[in-house]
Parts: structure tokens; C-alpha cells; sequence
């Protein structure tokens, strides 16, 4: 616990084996920020009735929680915590809004980030993560009895890492274990958590990839990432009402902005990609035995093609082949 959280009282911060919320109105969710005793303040969009789930455990070194939350919501830091948080997102997206530029955190992208300089963290609805803090301290005696002491400190770790690479697999597995672990058992009790807490820092330590320095350009480009990250939405609202807009504001940038990162790195509009998720959406329907009774028609109107005919000359212009070439090969007719 570093000095500032010792002048802290028990409602804003406090040691807790296990903690755990359901917050589904204002009324719950200022008791919660007033007497729940962690280290951020959860607050929704204004309109917006609150639908958050919480649990885990904390402590000075290391803290382990699960987050569900079909409303989305949004924390501030109620303290300068010296502490790191990683975060593995399981659904939906979130955004840590630091002064120096926003980090993106989604379903194929985890995140790390201290609390300082941090303004406040956005998580989107029907979100949910695994998450662990560690004090900063402590994955710096880490760091130094993993290399040895001439490299004192912490390594500049990147703020986002790829979750495709083994080592992320693996450190995931160890955070989900042990969160899992703490609600089954008293930590103080438990002979092994002090070595799986010295596992998950070497793993986070060895996985986790470097930042690494950008030159500046002559002009701000948009990150990959949010070109993911606005795919990921579109692909998990195919079946929604979707605009360009909506789209930008998931992804933190300009509509302009948006188009711009869409023409350069995949060389397609959003509305290009859009119609063409769809079409893969209404092919995959045509030749599924669950849709076998929908007519061509009912399979377009549902991925949003109102005009038969136009579908019809999208989907041959993608597939070779007219909706009805699909079915009939697939063996269903009409």
C-alpha cells in the first residue's frame, strides 16, 4: 500500500478477501461508490439505468475481478494508485481515456495501464473482462529477479497486447485461475497463491509486449486498432441499424477519420465492408439447415436487403452465383 492509500478510509479503499455487487440502479450504485471500497468511481450515461455485475478480491500487492456489465459504464480513479491493471476484455470493448491519448482494449486485444495521468476508463454495453491490478512495486522485484539486478525497475511495456501470441493465451489462463481461485479459497490460507502470484508477474513481465517509440509523422494516422475495434462492432451488429457515425464514436474518432483509416488499410468503405459482412451473413444462411424453411427473400430482408433484386446482384457480383445457385447446390431448392 503506498502512502497515499494509507491515509485513506475504508470506504474509499480497503483490503477485501472477497467483494462482490449487482448494481442495477442509481441508488445501488452510489452505495456502491460511497461504501464498496475499491479504487474507482462507477458512473453510467446520463438516461442510461445501470446493469453491472462485480466481484473478486483486493489487497495491497494484488487484486482479481470480474466485470459483467449489460448497460456499459464508466470509472474514474478516485486516488493516484501506484498500481498496474491488466485487463483481458471477453466482450464488447473499452477505452482508457489518459491525457496523452486514448488505449483500446477489446476481445483480441488486452490492455495494461497505471492509474496516473489516467482521466477515466469507458466500457461499452453488453461488456464483460477479467481484470488484476499488481502495485508497481511489486512487478518491479519482479522485473529485477527475473534479469537480474542490472535492470532495475520496469521494462516500458506496451499499453495494448495482441491476444493471438502464446504467451498472452498463457498469462490469461493464469489471471482466470487465479481469480477463479481466490473466490473458492482464503488467500491467506492458501500455500500455493503466493507462487502463482510470482507466475502471473514473470508471465506478464515475458508476454507482454515493449513499447516501442514511434517517429512522428507529418500527419496523425489512426492506430490499427481502432480499425479492429470498428470492425468488432460492426461484425457483432450486423443485424442492428448501423451509421457512420455510431461507428466513429465506438472507435473514438471523426467520421472522416474513420473513412479515411477504412480506404487505407483494407481498401474499402465502412458501408463497402458493411454490405459485404452482410452478404457472407446471408450465404451462410442459404446453405444452413437451421434457415433451410426461410425463403431467399425472409434470409435477405433479415441482413437488412430490402430490395430483392439488388441483393440478388450483390450477392452474384460476390459469389459467382445467384442466392438460388446457392441453395440448389447446397441440395435445399427454393
Amino acid at each position: 500500500m503506498t502512502a497515499g492509500q494509507e491515509r485513506l478510509d475504508r470506504a474509499t479503499w480497503r483490503s477485501q478477501a472477497q467483494f462482490a455487487a449487482r448494481i442495477a440502479s442509481l441508488r445501488q450504485l452510489r452505495a456502491f461508490n460511497d461504501t464498496g471500497g475499491i479504487a474507482v468511481h462507477f458512473d453510467v450515461m446520463q438516461s442510461t439505468k445501470p446493469d453491472i455485475e462485480i466481484s473478486g478480491s483486493q489487497s495491497e500487492v494484488l487484486s482479481f475481478w470480474e466485470t459483467r456489465s449489460a448497460s456499459g459504464f464508466i470509472t474514474q480513479p478516485k486516488f493516484a494508485a501506484q498500481l498496474v491493471t491488466v485487463r483481458f476484455v471477453t466482450s464488447g470493448h473499452i477505452v482508457y481515456a489518459h491525457r496523452h491519448g486514448d488505449i483500446l482494449g477489446s476481445t483480441t486485444h488486452a490492455t495494461l495501464a497505471g492509474f496516473e495521468d489516467l482521466n477515466e476508463v469507458r466500457a461499452s454495453s453488453a461488456f464483460s473482462a477479467v481484470s488484476g491490478t499488481i502495485a508497481v512495486n511489486t512487478l518491479a522485484a519482479a522485473n529485477e529477479a527475473l534479469t537480474g539486478s542490472d535492470h532495475p525497475g520496469l521494462p516500458q511495456l506496451a499499453p495494448v497486447a495482441e491476444m493471438s501470441t502464446p504467451g498472452m493465451a498463457a498469462l490469461f489462463c493464469t489471471v482466470r485461475l487465479i481469480q477463479r481461485r481466490i473466490q473458492e479459497l482464503d488467500r491467506s490460507a492458501d500455500l500455493v497463491f503466493p507462487l502463482l502470484q510470482e507466475v502471473m508477474s514473470y508471465q506478464l513481465l515475458s508476454a507482454w509486449p515493449k513499447r516501442v517509440e514511434v517517429k512522428a509523422a507529418g500527419a496523425p494516422h489512426v492506430p490499427s486498432q481502432r480499425l479492429r475495434l470498428a470492425i468488432d462492432y460492426i461484425d457483432a451488429n450486423l443485424q442492428n441499424r448501423l451509421t457512420l457515425s455510431e461507428i466513429a464514436s465506438v472507435t473514438g474518432v471523426s467520421v472522416r477519420s474513420l473513412q479515411e483509416n477504412f480506404r487505407k488499410e483494407i481498401g474499402r468503405t465502412p458501408i463497402q465492408l458493411i454490405i459485404e459482412r452482410r452478404l457472407e451473413r446471408a450465404h451462410t444462411d442459404l446453405t444452413s439447415t437451421e434457415k433451410s424453411t426461410w425463403s431467399i427473400a425472409e434470409i435477405a430482408r433479415h441482413w437488412g436487403f430490402v430490395h430483392i433484386s439488388d441483393f440478388g446482384q450483390r450477392y452474384r457480383r460476390l459469389y459467382g452465383c445467384t442466392p438460388s445457385d446457392t441453395r440448389r447446390e447446397s441440395g435445399r431448392g427454393f
